[in-house]
């Protein structure tokens, strides 16, 4: 069985720091996978941003998987995009106009504050095809992102797993 390099599980929470030239000090971010539905060879999760810096902001939004693409309708860095073709191949290119995308390897280590990740995919997209700068992303396999370093134009900004454990039951939910 292929690695999955973006797990689709229900009530799964990604907890991350995030670090920006947009902004003074390290934010939290909280990605929580609430539902998984399966239908026709597709799985749809719903999302839930969570950017916690002085104040907090969420934001729902959806993730894809079906026979040739994993997508996000919305992401921390730059929103949503095809953030991999599948089946997932070394060598794999593909275009999100204006930018250039390509896996260029499937055996990546990458050593971070949520431990240390071995046969990772890594991701590297040209900005404007170059011009603007570049952005790296890892996947572990059986984890999902856990590193993402972009370097554009605009901003620098860096992405990394801190832990990922279930999502907490919403207080408000129990009380009658």
């Amino acid at each position: 069985m292929p690695a999955d390099y973006f797990p689709l599980k229900e009530k799964t929470r990604y907890e991350y720091k995030f670090t920006s030239s947009e902004f003074e000090g390290t934010a939290k971010i909280f990605i929580d996978i609430l539902e998984v539905k399966k239908k026709a060879g597709k799985a749809l999760a719903q999302a839930r941003m969570i950017f916690e810096l002085r104040d907090s902001h969420t934001t729902q939004y959806t993730v894809t998987r079906d026979a040739k693409w994993l997508t996000t309708t919305d992401g921390v860095i730059t929103g949503g995009r095809r953030e991999f073709p599948l089946p997932v191949k070394e060598g794999a290119k593909w275009t999100e106009a204006p930018d250039s995308c390509e896996v260029i390897s499937l055996s990546d280590k990458v050593s971070i504050k949520a431990g240390k990740f071995a046969k990772c995919m890594k991701i590297v997209t040209m900005l404007a095809g170059g011009d603007a700068g570049k952005s790296v992303r890892y996947y572990a396999p059986g984890t999902g992102l856990v590193l993402e370093e972009y370097s554009g134009e605009d901003k620098t900004c860096e992405l990394e797993l801190v832990a990922v454990c279930a999502v907490p039951e919403d207080p408000k939910k129990n009380k009658k």
